[in-house]
């Protein structure tokens, strides 16, 4: 039989991780942006950007 879930196990920790980078990366790129063309920034992309920041970093990478 084909059972495809048994083989593969999915890293969930690596996959959040991963996501909160990206979108603390995101986060900072339009405050860059805002900041260099409007000369002003948009707090809110500033504290997502520390809250994702500070939620990746958090996030333990053991391996098992």
């Amino acid at each position: 039989m084909c059972n495809l879930g048994s083989n593969k196990k999915m890293n969930w920790k690596k996959l959040a991780k991963t996501f909160f980078f990206v979108a603390s990366l995101l986060c900072g790129i339009v405050v860059s942006i805002m900041y260099t063309k409007l000369t002003f920034i948009d707090w809110p992309y500033v504290f997502g950007c520390i809250i994702f920041l500070v939620i990746a970093l958090l996030i333990p990478n053991n391996k098992s």
